[in-house]
């Protein structure tokens, strides 16, 4: 499609700066969440009693977050203007309606008890005792993983083969690591999927003086 769909948009530095630190802001609203949120549901289904618990999974699970930090400082440095204001929009538009769900239907994820001593074991210990069980539904791992996975295979469709595979691995990660039932991968990607859309409208209309035809969301072919 081109890059016509950002034809005419145009951010400095400093509006670079401002937007990404509004995305580092609100993406750290999951912290005080995870600390004070009480009471809620599980949103576990029949499936999930299949899941094996497998600690090496947490691998994955970890290096994601590691994947969110190069992909938005690679996104900051070298993505056109319209498609990373685009992308800024869709991530804090997902992490906005991921954390009303969190405080208006607040979940949590019954999780495998510990007892050995492997290297995997215990690094699933620490997370577990430094992450409560709370903000399951949906799943911010998914909604953070899928945005960028679908902003990429625009950006770079060369890589979108990896990308998803990639993706299909985070996903996997976070049931089998233990960290969230199978529901919540499924709202988190679709929450992400909504946001691809809704994200550039939504900085159309914050940001008037950017045309609305230069934020709409590129296609994707998955």
């Amino acid at each position: 499609m081109g890059e016509r769909y950002f034809a005419g948009v145009r951010l400095d530095l400093r509006q670079r700066i401002l937007i990404t630190a509004m995305l580092l802001f609100v993406s750290l609203g999951y912290l005080p969440l995870n600390r004070l949120m009480t009471g809620g549901t599980t949103v576990e289904i029949w499936l999930d009693r299949f899941v094996p618990f497998s600690p090496v999974w947490i691998v994955p699970y970890l290096l994601a977050i590691v994947w969110w930090v190069v992909a938005g400082l690679w996104a900051f440095w070298s993505m056109e203007d319209g498609l990373y204001l685009a992308f800024v929009s869709s991530w804090v538009l997902a992490c906005l309606i991921g954390f009303g769900i969190f405080i208006c239907y607040p979940t949590y994820m019954v999780r495998p008890a510990i007892s050995g001593d492997s290297w995997a074991e215990v690094i699933v210990r620490y997370i577990y005792e430094h992450d409560r069980t709370y903000n399951a539904f949906p799943s911010m791992h998914l909604w953070v993983t899928v945005t960028i996975a679908l902003y990429w295979s625009y950006w770079k469709p060369k890589w979108r083969a990896w990308i998803w595979i990639a993706t299909i691995i985070v996903a996997s990660s976070t049931v089998l690591s233990g960290q969230h039932w199978i529901m919540d991968v499924v709202g988190g990607t679709l929450l992400a999927v909504v946001c691809y859309y809704l994200g550039p409208m939504t900085a159309a209309l914050v940001l008037p003086a950017i045309r609305r035809s230069s934020v709409r969301p590129p296609s994707v072919d998955l």
